[in-house]
């Protein structure tokens, strides 16, 4: 496993962080670090793991992405010629970046961003893909890609859009501009706001504990259907919570939770 990519657990085993540890660029993605990312997130979602927090190393979540490897750095090693090409650009970005951010959805495991620092483009469209984010009062924030002439395009307007609106999407992307934790909390970027690093912690360690005293499959199949069901049919919607319901409902942990209960005991959950 690459040093780009620390995965640290808890003594119980229930939660894993990763932590991007590129600090000589900030934590900016290049394809080393996106291929770290790649393979951390591939670990912890074929673990046991009940919780997986993202984070940086000390004080920077991450600058985003790499702005020398978009302006013609070598990316022979993913088959890739000449970056600025439209096509090759495009295909790029759609089957190379967006997948491994699409994993964080994928995953059935409940994913929390840590947002320690700065938190700028590519960063921020990655905490946008977890499922919840936390962050200090002191962060800098920023869908910054307005600013160098671009637009966000790893989920970064369509997340966006879908966590806080069309009005706040379109203040954070159009102008580009930076924002602290604070007014993340506002807008609805983040679940919650923390003015130092132990309340941070300890606020997503009270939140993470709720998450592992609910039933892992539930937890894990309940994200899938929200997740893939926003915006489609309400009818077609009721069916497919109906189909997994149907599974969860002869699962041991159904039985082990009501159980739990009717006996008034807090259920051991098994994953099965």
């Amino acid at each position: 496993m690459s040093e780009l990519v620390l995965i640290e657990e808890n003594e119980e085993g229930t939660i894993t962080t990763l932590k991007l540890n590129r600090m000589d660029k900030k934590n900016a993605f290049n394809v080393d670090l996106f291929n770290a990312f790649k393979e951390a997130i591939q670990k912890v979602g074929q673990s046991n793991t009940r919780v997986v927090v993202i984070t940086g190393q000390e004080n920077v979540f991450s600058a985003g992405i790499d702005l020398q490897m978009l302006a013609g750095g070598d990316l022979s090693s993913i088959g890739i010629d000449d970056i600025k090409k439209p096509s090759n650009f495009r295909f790029f970005v759609n089957t190379y970046i967006q997948p491994i951010l699409a994993a964080i959805e994928k995953i059935e495991k409940p994913v929390i961003a840590r947002i320690n620092g700065y938190c700028y483009g590519l960063a921020l469209e990655l905490a946008l893909a977890c499922d919840f984010r936390f962050t200090l009062d002191s962060a800098t924030i920023s869908m910054i890609e307005s600013k160098i002439g671009m637009n966000p395009d790893v989920g970064g307007t369509i997340r966006l859009t879908r966590i806080v609106g069309i009005a706040n999407a379109k203040d954070i992307v159009m102008t580009g501009r930076s924002f602290d934790g604070n007014e993340a909390y506002r807008l609805g970027v983040v679940n919650g706001v923390a003015s130092n690093l132990n309340e941070l912690d300890e606020l997503i360690q009270k939140y993470a504990d709720e998450l592992i005293d609910a039933a892992p499959l539930a937890v894990g199949l309940s994200k899938k259907l929200i997740d893939d069901l926003y915006g489609k049919d309400l009818a077609f919607g009721m069916e497919m919570e109906t189909l997994v319901s149907s599974q969860l409902v002869q699962t041991k942990d159904f039985m082990a939770g009501a159980i739990a209960k009717l006996t008034k005991k807090k259920p051991k959950w098994k994953g099965k």
